[in-house]
């Protein structure tokens, strides 16, 4: 039998201050998991020490040696070092406690966590906010990850490629016009109170594009000049199916990472000043 892998990743902070979530962090703990269901046919889940994290995928070793790479959105990291420093001081639930969030979090939301970090002077894509004072309408995809419990939609999605697009979507225009394209509900105000749900866009019984058209009419948004659609390809064609004119920066992205980069510098571009 191979030889299992020993854990070398040691937190014995006694203030339980977090360290920032991100690539390096994952990297310093060397191992990773998949999620539950992802795994092989015979039962079980993954293992490994991290090799390389990319923008949409890890590659890792497994203790028989085999390297293989799953999506970032499939992989947790090795969380017992901290919820162990965690319970010997009497906290049973770390993740709870501010900052330690990311305990929740797949990879995806750690490479979307650095890609938040960017600094704001880097290369600015080329959105740029509508110089009528309450700026144009955009439009955010919603998020798979929600809370357990009924909240104001701009709270009920916890994942971090969303809470980015929120952000870009901040620095581009007043509150007011922002609108989260849910795969239940279609188009929301950032203040309206939802049930979470199971439902992803496309799914049978989700919104569709008639959907979405009939509901831009009735409140009063078909006719708005300036549309933004901050969302994936799926997304934006719902979007464009009702506003043809929709700028849509995220098109010709490679993928989840570069999706992310790109929303980031929309998002930084308010902090420079050009977009409040």
């Amino acid at each position: 039998m191979p030889p299992l892998f020993v854990p070398q990743y040691k937190y014995d902070d006694a203030t339980l201050t977090p360290p920032t979530p991100g690539k390096d962090l994952v990297l310093a703990v060397g191992l990773v998991f998949s999620r539950l269901g992802v795994g092989p046919k015979t039962g079980g889940g993954y293992a490994g020490v991290p090799i390389s994290v990319g923008s949409a995928t890890t590659s890792f070793r497994r203790h028989d040696g085999v390297v293989m790479r799953l999506p970032n959105t499939d992989l947790v990291l090795w969380s017992a070092p901290f919820d162990a420093a965690a319970r010997r001081r009497g906290i049973r639930i770390l993740a709870d406690r501010p900052g330690w969030e990311w305990l929740r979090w797949t990879l995806a939301d750690h490479v979307a966590a650095d890609y938040e970090r960017l600094a704001p002077d880097q290369e600015i894509v080329p959105v740029h906010p509508s110089p009528r004072d309450t700026g144009p309408l955009v439009v955010v995809p919603c998020g798979a990850r929600k809370r357990a419990h009924s909240a104001a939609a701009k709270d009920l999605y916890i994942s971090s490629y969303q809470q980015l697009c929120l952000r870009a979507a901040h620095a581009l225009t007043a509150p007011a016009n922002i609108r989260i394209l849910s795969g239940r509900y279609g188009l929301l105000e950032l203040d309206t109170v939802i049930e979470p749900y199971n439902m992803r866009l496309g799914e049978p019984g989700s919104v569709t594009a008639d959907d979405i058209f009939d509901q831009a009419t009735a409140t009063g948004i078909i006719d708005a000049p300036d549309v933004v659609a901050l969302a994936g390809k799926d997304y934006t064609r719902v979007v464009t199916a009702t506003w043809p004119h929709a700028r849509t920066p995220l098109a010709g992205s490679r993928g989840i990472g570069d999706q992310q980069h790109r929303l980031a510098l929309i998002a930084a571009h308010s902090h420079s000043g050009v977009a409040q």
